[in-house]
């Protein structure tokens, strides 16, 4: 029953029946589903609050006073109050993931929920690329001489559909090499196929190339052996060989290439003059003559909230990532099966990192990955109590700032230098 909420926020997020089947078209789902979901979750906050716990719950409280804060001194008032608003209807989809998603079994009906829309994208991108529509009278996205599919709403792009397809992908694999019988492991392999397929219909390069940032990443942390790293190494290959035609064009020379990197320069320059708070939540666009979005999430954080919400949205992502790489940890005593519900999520973490230093994708997806990830971690202290609560400590702290600081370098060789 608990589980309900969450199927159907998932499949008015990927699926998006509200933008294009008939009788549906319109109907402001997130404000019928969120409210019952967040409603459920309270129940469980309610009765068991010590078992929520983790940095990242305050930390996303943090982050939306920043983005108030940072849009009220360079904008307005009433504007800051519209993106606290936005994107405070999207960090409940963090809270009402890690109050309902509170046991394996719901851990892996969710995921199990996302793989199998996932392949349903993934047939709709198989019409797109065959016929030249999927249902709903979808086509491929104009303008380019190579067929691009794309979806409704969030991803009416295909860059960002691919980074559906990425995600599903990183849960797959596990299920495929992780200690699963064989019926899982095909089901599975199956399902990769169908993302693999589709990544390859959206010719998305920056999709691409965060598959083989996964799978380096995913094989390294799952076998620690050299036949693994070269079996990845292979992999990688020939991801990179039959990939997209598009990826023939990889170059900071190519016109595409030269645009973003002229947007991440310009993102850089604001935040050399705005460092602290930026220059306000949604004025990236606004601020640049070509009149676009970054392109990088990375860089649109910074740009627009300073090293102030960079620190915390880093912070965030570090968390997430660390409170599953810990299950890995012999010292702790994880089960098998949570074992491998954390090396999914550090692998879907990696992908969705790598796809959107290509794309800006702060939207509600990006909320619910961060509520799986902490959700698993969360569930990994309830079943093994030999699992540490993590705090925010001065080595958190130390690690985080590098990261930002090797973020910004590389923007700024990719951006000014031209040498990524």
């Amino acid at each position: 029953m608990a589980l309900i909420p969450v199927f159907l926020y998932l499949i008015a997020l990927y699926v998006r029946p509200q933008d294009w089947a008939p009788g549906m078209v319109g109907v402001p789902t997130a404000f019928i589903i969120l409210p019952m979901g967040l409603a459920f979750g309270i129940v469980n906050r309610l009765k068991e609050p010590e078992k929520f716990l983790i940095p990242q719950t305050w930390l996303m409280a943090i982050y939306l006073g920043i983005i108030f804060v940072t849009t009220f001194l360079n904008v307005d008032f009433v504007t800051a109050l519209g993106e606290l608003d936005l994107f405070g209807r999207r960090a409940v989809v963090f809270y009402m993931m890690i109050w309902i998603l509170i046991s394996p079994s719901r851990l892996e009906a969710a995921i199990w929920m996302v793989m199998l829309l996932s392949a349903f994208l993934a047939y709709q991108a198989f019409l797109q690329a065959t016929y030249g529509e999927s249902w709903g009278g979808m086509t491929p996205y104009p303008g380019y001489d190579v067929i691009r599919v794309r979806w409704y709403g969030d991803w009416d792009g295909p860059n960002v559909f691919g980074l559906l397809f990425v995600m599903a992908l990183g849960m797959a694999i596990e299920y495929i090499f992780g200690p699963h019988n064989i019926l899982v492991r095909l089901v599975a392999l199956g399902l990769a196929s169908s993302y693999m397929m589709a990544i390859f219909y959206t010719n998305s390069r920056g999709a691409v190339l965060a598959v083989a940032c996964m799978v380096l990443f995913y094989f390294r942390s799952r076998f620690r052996s050299v036949f693994a790293i070269g079996l990845a190494v292979s992999v990688v290959a020939a991801v990179l060989l039959l990939g997209p035609s598009r990826m023939n064009e990889v170059s900071s020379n190519e016109a595409s290439a030269r645009e973003r990197t002229w947007l991440w320069e310009q993102g850089l320059n604001m935040l050399k003059a705005n460092p602290v708070w930026g220059i306000g939540r949604d004025q990236f666009a606004r601020n640049v003559d070509l009149k676009l979005i970054a392109h990088n999430n990375f860089v649109q954080n910074f740009a627009e909230m300073g090293l102030v919400g960079f620190f915390c949205f880093v912070a965030i992502m570090w968390f997430s990532f660390k409170g599953n790489y810990m299950l890995s940890d012999v010292r702790y005593g994880v089960s098998d099966r949570m074992k491998a519900l954390g090396r999914m999520m550090t692998s879907v973490l990696v992908g969705y990192t790598a796809t959107t230093f290509f794309v800006v994708m702060e939207l509600d997806l990006f909320f619910f990955m961060l509520g799986l990830c902490a959700a698993v971690h969360l569930v990994a202290r309830r079943e093994h109590a030999g699992v540490p609560q993590m705090l925010f400590g001065r080595n958190d702290v130390l690690l985080i700032s590098a990261a930002m600081m090797a973020i910004i370098v590389m923007i700024w060789l990719a951006a000014v230098k031209h040498i990524l």
